[in-house]
């Protein structure tokens, strides 16, 4: 698939976000040389047949740069980096600015082009897991297609891979093909144990399909076996409000049910939930429902209903790293791995009790340990640069060169 970078601009810009509903776009203003001076980067990179927008900018009065992803005006995602300025400061280091929005937006740019980047090198490979992880990371970009296609891969591959069914699912909600998600949530269900997210999604897509009964009926299966599910809470609210609608004679004398208000902020208090794009979103969801016009309130409700829809919130770059170490065609240097252990130790008070995490750990170090093991590889070279006749190093290159491509073996298969 090819890869082209075709426009980039950097410059001193006011970055104003503008929302309009679903639309979403950046417009930048030029500042007099006496404002306070943001710093702005822009690139357009066309992938295939997409093509999408990268803005960045730095927000000095929030301490912060952000950088946000558009494909033809939509927003995709968006990634911060805080600042270590005092917000009343009355000078900057531009040239240090400068520095770090470009760094932080060319890590964005890459992060996004490495997807793509990965997938066509995995297609030589039969790796049902690594279909799924990046169907994973597709799906959190908010891009459907491409998710379809990995979970759709990694089941071919797999029959069995009950994961790659939920994310196909899950996906094809997402993308509001409810039709396909309602008939691979019940393959899920066949095939396994009931668990409560499969029930709430599965509830969801046939609330959106206009079967209340239905969708009541799952959600309060999913309550019954986690009854402090509060994002499936919700959804049985919104699922009685349509059916209490669809029933009435007089749908101006129905009320928004009190419990689609009250679980919705118990969701706002959800910790992932706690970022200043997710509390504008519910503010105004809350502000929505005090209207009396059924039809925008609904329609809003199920927008937002499927932006709750997550199935990766703490693992994305857990995934990514994993892959990249696999397909990204380049070994992980020290910055590399300082970045990404970050992920795999956070929050440990909360996670040590689980397997998984553990595991992850396990596998993190590794990788480590292979990149530690090519430094020494460089090192005993270098010590033979110096003097050929060094014993020593030529012994210990010798056997360490001799167990190269086992050691990559091994965590090949740990990782397929």
């Amino acid at each position: 698939m090819p890869i082209k970078k075709i426009e980039s601009f950097f410059g001193i810009q006011s970055f104003k976000l503008i929302a309009n509903d679903n639309l979403r776009w950046i417009e930048s203003n030029p500042l007099r040389q006496t404002d306070l001076e943001d710093f702005g980067l822009h690139d357009k990179l066309e992938i295939g047949n997409r093509e999408f927008h990268i803005h960045t900018g730095t927000l000095l009065e929030n301490n912060k740069i952000l950088s946000e992803v558009f494909e033809k005006g939509m927003y995709l995602i968006s990634r911060e980096h805080n600042l270590n300025f005092r917000s009343n400061a009355k000078s900057f280091d531009y040239e240090f600015l400068n520095s770090k929005t470009q760094k932080f937006h060319h890590h964005v740019l890459e992060e996004l082009q490495s997807l793509y980047e990965i997938e066509s090198r995995l297609m030589n490979f039969r790796h049902p897991k690594s279909h799924y992880r990046l169907g994973m990371l597709f799906l959190k970009r908010n891009l459907f297609k491409e998710a379809i296609r990995q979970f759709k891969v990694a089941i071919e591959q797999e029959a069995s891979f009950t994961q790659a069914y939920l994310g196909l699912g899950v996906a094809y909600l997402k993308a509001s093909d409810y039709q396909n998600s309602t008939e691979i949530f019940e393959k899920v269900l066949s095939s396994t144990s009931k668990y409560p997210d499969v029930l709430n999604f599965y509830g969801l897509a046939q609330l959106l399909l206009g079967d209340c009964e239905k969708a009541i009926s799952l959600f309060k299966d999913a309550i019954q076996l986690n009854p402090n599910y509060v994002e499936c809470q919700f959804n049985l609210g919104i699922a009685l409000y349509k059916s209490a609608l669809n029933g009435a004679k007089d749908p101006g004398g129905v009320a928004v049910p009190a419990r689609v208000s009250i679980y919705l902020k118990q969701v706002r208090e959800l910790p992932k939930y706690h970022g200043k794009r997710w509390q504008k979103e519910f503010a105004k969801i809350l502000e929505l429902l005090q209207e009396s016009n059924h039809d925008v309130i609904l329609s809003q409700l199920e927008e937002f209903q499927l932006h709750l829809v997550d199935m990766v919130s703490d693992k994305d770059k857990i995934y990514e790293f994993y892959l990249r170490f696999l397909f990204g065609g380049k070994d992980f240097d020290k910055e590399t791995l300082e970045f990404y252990q970050h992920y795999f130790e956070y929050n440990t008070q909360n996670n040590d009790q689980y397997p998984d995490y553990w595991n992850d750990q396990g596998i993190f170090n590794l990788i480590k340990s292979r990149s530690y093991y090519l430094k020494a590889i460089t090192e005993f070279e270098k010590a033979l640069e110096i003097s050929p006749k060094f014993k020593d190093a030529h012994h210990n290159l010798e056997k360490i060169k001799s167990n190269e491509k086992g050691f990559m073996i091994l965590l090949r298969a740990i990782l397929k």
